[in-house]
Parts: structure tokens; sequence; C-alpha cells
């Protein structure tokens, strides 16, 4: 579909050490293997990187020792998914960028069809094809998160937190959150202010074991909602957009 494209994949880790630098490392070796296919030009994967004690500490010198060519690693102490996406944002040297978890959840072939439509598009919207892999409670609270979304903002996308943008627009989109609903801004802005996407489902791999999402705190469920608030007095009272040109 179209010339290859130059992509960035934002990756944000804290306390997650789950096979973490295994996980990293086939990330790289699969974006390579989908370059050589021809869909990507050339690639990165930006490990932003909460430091948090010892055992992350020689995890990141473990992920260091692998030298793999693509991944830049920035450090910072205990930030916010936010901070994180508008730092990989802001870091970020190709033409698209999208931001994915260390926990090896989403089977990276499926990113090949998807980089393919970012190629016509300025946002591509990924959502889970397979919703049977994930927790049953993690699927309810996502499915009722959209559609409340959705509601408020006159949209109909079928998944907010893993999207694939053009950077230079992206970079457009005026952040006021630090929370999880970061990814909600930024599919909100962009949707709402005109710009093309497509809707792509990926793959989830299921998994077994149990991390600790920083997104069911209730601090966080509180700033969320604060974060919709606000959106939803720019976007549907102020009538705001961003500037596509």
């Amino acid at each position: 579909m179209g010339k290859p494209i130059s992509f960035s994949l934002i990756v944000p880790v804290y306390s997650e050490h789950h096979n973490l630098v295994s996980n990293i490392a086939n990330m790289d070796l699969k974006l390579r293997e989908i370059t050589n296919s021809g869909t990507i030009s050339d690639y990165e994967i930006i490990v932003l990187w909460g430091i948090g004690g010892i055992k992350s500490r020689s995890l990141l010198n473990d992920l260091r020792r692998l030298k793999i060519r693509n991944v830049v690693i920035y450090e910072n102490q205990y930030p916010e998914l936010g901070i994180m996406f508008k730092r990989g944002i802001s870091l970020a040297r190709n033409e698209y960028v999208g931001l994915i978890t260390p926990f090896n959840q989403v089977n990276l072939y499926s990113l090949k069809n998807i980089l393919e439509y970012l190629n016509t598009h300025d946002m591509v919207v990924a959502f889970i094809g397979n919703r049977s892999a994930r927790l049953w409670y993690r699927a309810v609270a996502s499915e009722i998160n959209t559609k409340l979304v959705n509601w408020l903002f006159g949209l109909n996308l079928k998944y907010y937190h893993l999207n694939f943008y053009r950077t230079a627009l992206v970079r457009k989109v005026p952040f006021a959150t630090n929370s999880h609903a970061v990814m909600v801004e930024a599919g909100v802005w962009m949707a709402k202010s005109g710009i093309n996407f497509a809707q792509v489902p990926f793959e989830m791999i299921p998994h077994n074991f149990k991390s600790k999402s920083r997104a069911f705190r209730v601090t966080n469920i509180i700033k969320v909602f604060k974060a919709y608030a606000a959106l939803f007095w720019q976007i549907r009272i102020l009538g705001k957009r961003i500037d596509l040109n």
C-alpha cells in the first residue's frame, strides 16, 4: 500500500519485570523482519524507563548489554503514562509513532497490517480482534470506557489505547493530562479535527501472569474523569480543533 514508512515505537516501562528484556529484544527482532518485508523503511524502539529499585536497575543494565541498535532508553523516576507518552512523542525521530506495552501481549506480526494502513492515513485505531484473549474484567472496563468516550464526543472509535499516529500531527495535540487518559486525548483531538483514519484489528496473545495495572487505581480513575471533563469543555463547548496544515 505505497512506499515503506519510518516508525517509532514507544515502550513505557515501570516495574513490569516479566521477561522484560527478552520481550524488548523480541520486538526488535519482529520489527526487523517487518522491515525486511518492505513495510518499514526504518524504525526505532523508544524504551521509557521508570527506574525503581535495584532489580529495575539490573534489568536496565541487562537491556543495555544487548546493544540493540534501534533501542533508545530514556530514564525517569516513576513517571505517569501521560508523561511517558508525551516524552516518547517528543523523542520520536520517525514519520509515524505509536505505543505498545512491554508485556508481549500483542502479536507483533499484526503490526504489519497496521503500518501498511498508516501509509495512507494520519491515524490508525488498532483494536483487539480476539477480545476473548483478555481478562474478562479488563475487557468489560475497556468496553465501558470506549462507549463512554464515543458518547461524550460523538465518535465511533473501537479503541483508544493502542492508536498509531503521524508524528507531526500528534505533536500538535494540546495534551492536558498525565494520566492514562492521554491516549484518549490524542484520539479525540485528531478524530474531531478531521484527520483521515482507519480502524484495523490486531491479535492479542493470551497471558497467565498478573500485572499491577495503574489504570485501576482510584487516584488514576479520578484523574481520567477530570481529563474527560476538561477535554469535553475544549472540544464540545469551545469547539477547538488542531491545525492540520
